[in-house]
Parts: C-alpha cells; sequence; structure tokens
C-alpha cells in the first residue's frame, strides 16, 4: 500500500494524456456487446479442446507418429507462440488507425486461422513420421500465430469495456458462459455426430477419415465465429482509449520497451505466473482425460460425450462470481477455487484405489465421474473468470505507474495462458506419456497392461495435480485489493482533468518492490 503522498514514477512519454476515449460511454456495457464479445471467445474453445483432445491422440494413435515426435513439433510451434502474442499485444497498444486498435487485426486473422486448422485435422496421406512431423509443426504454429492476431486483441478490448471493479467480473462472466455454452453444443456434437462408430471399429475416435469431416466443420465455425465477432463490436471502438499523438511512434524500440515496462508490475509477474503453471496443469490434466476414458475407465466415446454436461457446473460459477466477488476479494477466491480442483482430482483417482468407485462397465461409474468433472468444473471456471477480471485490474495500475494503457500486453498474458493449456500440456503430456508412462501407440482398448494403467492414473491424478502448489503460493503474494484498485482509479480521474504539463503526474518514488 502506497502513502497519500507518494507519485508514480515518471513515464517515458513525458506530459499530456497518452490514451483518450472519442465518447465517454453512459451508464453500463449492453448486454448484447457482452454476448457479442463472448462469441469471439467460441474460436478459441473449439481450437482448445480441439487441441487438448484429439491433437496428440489423432497423430499418435490414428497417424501412429510417435509422442517423442509429437511432443518436439509441438514445442517448437508453442515457442513461436511465446514470442508472438506479447509482440501482438504491445503493437495492438500502440497502432492508431481508423479501426481503432483492435479491430483490423482481428479481421485480417479470420482466413488465415481457418485454412490453417483445416490443414492441420487433414494432413496428406501416407506422409514418412518426418514429413508428418514437419507438417504438425507447420500447421500447429500457423494456427496458433494467425488466431494471436484475433485472440489478442479480442481479449484486450473484454479488459478495456468497462473500469469497474464489479462489471468487469460480469464482462469475463458472459464472455465465459457463451465459449462455455457453445463449447459444450460443439463437443457433444463432435462426439455423438462425427466421432460416433461406423462399420467394424467400435470407437470413431480411432477413424481417420472423421477427422477430415471434422477439419472442415471447424474451420468453418471458427471462421464464422470471428467475423461476427468483430464486425459486431466494432462500433464499440468508439468508448475504448486510443493513442494520441503524444504516444511513441511504433518501433522495434518501443515494443520492446513496452514489453519491458509491463514485465516491471510485480503483480503481473505472479499472476501470471501462477495461471501459466496452473495451465500447464490443467492441459497436461486434458491430455490424459481421453487416455483415461478410454483405457483406464473403459468408456467410449458415445459415453465420453456426456462429459460435456459438466457445463453445468461451469454455470454455477457464471451465476455465483458476482456474489462471491461481493463478499471476497478476487484473489482469495481464486486461491480457494485452485485449492478444491487439486483436491478433487487427487480424490478422483483414490478412490478408484481404495474401491470407492463402481467397476468399469458399471453405468453408476459414468454418472459419479459426469458428477464429478462437474463439480471440477465449477471450482475451475472461477479460477478463470477471477483470473481474466484481475487482469483487467491490473491494467489501471499499469497505467497508474507508466501512463501507458497496456490492455494488449496484459491479454497476450491471458490468450498464452490459454495456449500454455493446449501447448505445454500436450509437450508435456506428450513426454510423460512415452518416456514415464510407457504407453504404447495405435493400441486398442482393453489391449494396454494394467500396470500401465495404474502408471497413468497415477501421474495423472497425483503427480500434476500436485504442481497446483506453486501458483498457490504465488497467489498469496498478490497485493492489488479492491480498495486499493479504487484508490488508483482515483488518482487516474484526477490525473485527466487535471493534467500537470510538465509532465509530473507522472513523477514521484516508485513503489517498494514495484
Amino acid at each position: 500500500m502506497t502513502s497519500s503522498s507518494e507519485q508514480p514514477p515518471k513515464s517515458a512519454y513525458g506530459g499530456g494524456a497518452l490514451f483518450e476515449q472519442q465518447e465517454i460511454r453512459q451508464g453500463r456495457v449492453p448486454l448484447w456487446t457482452k454476448l457479442c464479445l463472448g462469441v469471439g471467445s467460441l474460436p478459441g474453445q473449439h481450437k482448445d479442446w480441439a487441441f487438448t483432445t484429439l491433437l496428440l491422440f489423432y497423430y499418435a494413435q490414428v497417424l501412429g507418429l510417435p509422442a517423442t515426435y509429437t511432443s518436439l513439433a509441438l514445442g517448437i510451434a508453442l515457442f513461436l507462440d511465446a514470442i508472438s502474442d506479447p509482440l501482438v499485444g504491445a503493437i495492438s497498444d500502440s497502432i492508431r488507425s481508423p479501426l481503432g486498435r483492435r479491430h483490423g487485426f482481428m479481421l485480417a486473422a479470420i482466413l488465415p486461422t481457418s485454412l490453417s486448422i483445416y490443414a492441420l485435422f487433414a494432413p496428406p496421406a501416407d506422409l514418412s513420421p518426418a514429413l508428418l512431423s514437419l507438417w504438425l509443426v507447420l500447421f500447429t504454429a500457423l494456427t496458433r500465430i494467425a488466431f494471436t492476431f484475433f485472440d489478442v486483441p479480442c481479449s484486450a478490448i473484454a479488459l478495456e469495456l468497462s473500469k469497474s471493479y464489479q462489471e468487469r467480473t460480469s464482462i469475463m462472466v458472459y464472455r465465459m458462459l457463451v465459449g462455455w455454452l457453445g463449447g459444450v453444443i460443439f463437443i457433444f456434437a463432435m462426439y455423438g455426430l462425427v466421432f460416433s462408430p461406423s462399420g467394424n471399429q467400435a470407437d470413431g475416435l480411432m477413424l481417420s477419415t472423421n477427422y477430415r469431416t471434422f477439419a472442415w466443420i471447424i474451420a468453418l465455425l471458427v471462421a464464422l465465429w470471428m467475423t461476427f465477432c468483430a464486425l459486431t463490436t466494432l462500433g464499440q471502438r468508439r468508448f475504448l482509449p486510443q493513442p494520441t499523438q503524444a504516444l511513441r511512434p511504433l518501433s522495434l524500440i518501443s515494443i520492446l520497451s513496452q514489453l519491458w515496462t509491463a514485465l516491471g508490475s510485480k503483480n503481473f509477474r505472479l499472476l501470471f505466473l501462477a495461471i501459466l503453471i496452473s495451465a500447464l496443469v490443467s492441459g497436461t490434466g486434458q491430455v490424459f482425460d481421453l487416455y483415461m476414458n478410454l483405457y483406464f475407465w473403459g468408456f467410449q466415446g458415445k459415453e465420453i460425450q456426456w462429459f460435456s454436461l459438466a457445463f453445468v457446473g461451469a454455470a454455477g460459477s457464471f451465476a455465483t462470481a458476482g456474489l462471491l466477488q461481493q463478499r471476497m476479494q478476487k484473489q482469495n477466491i481464486m486461491i480457494g477455487c485452485l485449492v478444491m480442483v487439486t483436491l478433487l482430482a487427487m480424490l478422483k483417482v483414490l478412490f478408484r484405489f481404495v474401491g470407492i468407485w463402481p467397476e468399469n462397465g458399471d453405468p453408476n461409474l459414468l454418472r459419479m465421474l459426469v458428477l464429478h468433472a462437474t463439480v471440477v468444473s465449477y471450482f475451475g471456471s472461477m479460477v478463470l473468470i477471477m483470473f481474466v477480471s484481475m487482469m483487467a485490474d491490473l491494467t489501471d495500475e499499469q497505467e497508474y505507474y507508466t501512463g501507458l494503457r497496456q490492455e494488449g500486453v496484459f491479454s497476450a498474458g491471458i490468450t498464452f495462458a490459454g495456449k500454455a493449456n493446449t501447448g505445454l500440456g500436450l509437450i508435456v503430456g506428450g513426454a510423460l506419456l512415452e518416456h514415464i508412462i510407457g504407453f504404447p501407440t495405435q493400441a486398442n482398448p482393453g489391449d494396454v497392461a494394467n500396470n500401465i494403467l495404474t502408471s497413468l492414473a497415477i501421474v495423472d491424478g497425483l503427480v500434476v495435480p500436485a504442481l497446483n502448489l506453486i501458483p498457490f503460493l504465488l497467489l498469496t503474494r498478490y497485493t492489488l485489493t479492491r480498495r486499493r484498485l479504487l484508490t488508483l482509479q482515483r488518482t487516474l480521474e484526477e490525473r485527466r482533468h487535471h493534467p500537470n504539463p510538465a509532465g509530473a503526474s507522472n513523477g514521484g518514488a516508485a513503489e517498494p518492490g514495484r
């Protein structure tokens, strides 16, 4: 907590407002706007499910690519992605355009994203392992990088639509609500229609032809949702902060400077690292989910589709997030829910080992595990809601200390965390499957040795969830409370109405530890 006499450090950009709005919004953000922005989360939901659930399984179990090849390919793509996210965020923070800071990038990303994701799930037949790895690397990277130009600006808009501590959470709730609901319908349809059993193959997930049908569907839907979101939110740009002439012209040096400035925020570093590790845990768990459901629990695709009903738990988090936030700090909610997600993940496999769950084949097993997934979904969704809402709060803290509005750079932290879920999770999951668990490729359910299945369950249910201890410890050091944020926002409003021409409004001593 800073004293009343404390002033933020000097801005490198001098005096004067660096960002201004064409029009000040009167009242709350319209519900229609929140829903349209929520549609922008659907392409990411579809892509993330395809990456975490299907991609490794498709290339390893259906196409026969060794998990080592797959992990290396995905590691290269993720490295390229790690560079692109913050760069796109910094560029979109500073650009001056008739379409504003965000929408030009969103519109330009539609065609390359949809074409790349189609190619990823429809590789040419009879490629050698080396060429198939190259194909995987190329189109995973192209899909990720192209989508970055949509996802980072879209997430930035969600951060800058409102300055209200409470309404920021409401915006994130509606954004996640649309994404989850559309994602559940999509998953249910894919399992029930595209990956349904066919001919002599009892499980449609093992048929390569089904993935080509899936490629067309996901490519068309991604293009549709991206186009709808970009066009329906275009009118909101008049309410969003835009750069003034006082902002330094865009250049490589200015971009790198902005990235360094963002990393100067202690709270940003803590929150980003916490969610990055949590995303790694979640993504690795999602990689194992399909393996566990098919091989360990003995379910088929028509049964696995019922896990999409876990959306009920997410819907519960959307309904209660605002109420919880009125009574608790966002970071405390996030910590508590993270603890619950960890405990529930461990209990899932422990209940099997101690004989609490019914045996495989018993209809009650599916019902109990769907209920378990629903409860996990509640707490996991609450973690994500609080994370994104806290990122929005940090943009005000950043403006207080630097004069910069860096929603783009901060939203890059959000989008990269999501990609870490699908990227790092796939890499770590693939490495664990091959080198630690020793899981065979192109294995049929029922043909895998019991000792391998036991190792799979121990790694998935005990070892991986234990890593959540790290984000728990990081979040206990987060310091931006509700009261602190309101104090910063009042100071920012005074600064905008009474700017110091000499730039002294940005001068003074930095907060200790920042």
